[in-house]
């Protein structure tokens, strides 16, 4: 069954009181990425159009967590959970993920208005302007294109994308062959598409990225906590050891200069299960540099956690979810207990 129908049913099943006494637990980490004015009209990637929240269902969102919960900024969280704080609401943290140029233009000004702590993580390459930011790319071609030809690992690979289902499959498959592949694999792929389909990568990372400079004054104001997301924003597990932890740390070090501050909590690139494993988590708790470690996982956040600070799950806010009757079945533990099996206290 297609997964919006099931949503549409679970919201009017009378199962939240159900589940959240077991599967709520103290607070939730919601997590988001780009923030749009609104959502275009022109063909999209359905992977690509979920990573976009719309400003005004953002605002409607703060609004109705305001009101229900207790929003608390990731410092307090980790402090509520090594003391053992018992809080009178739920609370939940607002984090976002890479370092997109609207975090600050249109949702800042409505965490400011609400006085609204939030979290964005960033990774250094957005500010120096090296990301690649090909996910923009490798949409732009996939509407394009009815055919797309590309060479990995000595194997040559054809994706057939004539209609709209085909092109989000072929969005989905490449995005792993990239995630998967190191650093030189991973150019070879780029540089391929970016020759191949006339294509300038630089393009994307300027027109999206928060500068060294917006991230300095912003990260000023009390409510908002600047976190590392590693310096390249590469899959941690495609590198060794030392390479992890000099990706960790010289985004550190960067971020403590630039801000004037000491960056205490940390987020994995992409971070699911295919990504961030025991290895990982202990190559992050190695570096003695960061009180928390947050994944994409999916789930809520439990007493337990504070024996896992470095495998923290969150909740995704998706653009292809705009409702808030879908967001509080994750909250309330439903659909994370169905994706985990019945399992409470998600970390590795």
């Amino acid at each position: 069954m297609n997964k919006s129908i099931v949503l549409q049913i679970l919201k009017y099943l009378p199962l939240k009181p159900l589940f959240r006494p077991f599967y709520s637990g103290c607070g939730s980490i919601l997590f988001m990425h780009k923030v749009i004015s609104h959502h275009e009209d022109r063909q999209r990637i359905e992977m690509m159009k979920a990573n976009e929240i719309d400003v005004d269902f953002l605002e409607k969102m703060l609004l109705y967590l305001k009101k229900k919960y207790d929003i608390i900024s990731i410092d307090e969280m980790t402090q509520v959970l090594k003391l053992k704080k018992k809080l009178k609401k739920k609370f939940i943290v607002i984090t976002f993920d890479d370092g997109y140029k609207d975090n600050i233009t249109l949702a800042y000004p409505i965490f400011k208005k609400l006085q609204i702590p939030l979290t964005i993580y960033i990774t250094n390459c957005f500010p120096n302007k090296t990301a690649n930011l090909w996910w923009y790319m490798l949409e732009d071609i996939l509407l394009e294109k009815s055919k797309i030809r590309l060479t990995y690992k000595n194997k040559h690979h054809q994706f057939i994308c004539e209609n709209q289902n085909q092109k989000n499959k072929s969005f989905e498959k490449i995005r792993g062959i990239i995630i998967n592949a190191n650093a030189q694999e991973q150019k070879l792929i780029l540089d391929q598409l970016q020759d191949n389909y006339n294509k300038d990568l630089t393009s994307y990372i300027n027109k999206e990225a928060l500068s060294w400079e917006e991230i300095e004054k912003i990260s000023k104001d009390p409510l908002v906590t600047i976190g590392c997301h590693t310096k390249n924003h590469l899959s941690l597990n495609t590198l060794s050891k030392k390479e992890q932890i000099k990706e960790i740390l010289d985004s550190k070090i960067e971020i403590d200069k630039r801000t004037n501050k000491d960056t205490n909590h940390f987020a994995y690139p992409f971070g699911t299960s295919n990504e961030i494993n025991k290895n990982e988590v202990e190559n992050l708790k190695s570096t003695l540099s960061f009180t928390s470690g947050t994944t994409t996982r999916t789930g809520n956040i439990f007493e337990e956690h504070a024996n896992h600070m470095y495998a923290l799950p969150r909740i995704q806010v998706l653009g292809t979810q705009a409702d808030l009757s879908v967001l509080e079945l994750y909250i309330c533990g439903l659909i994370p207990a169905l994706k985990n099996k019945f399992r409470k206290t998600v970390t590795l």
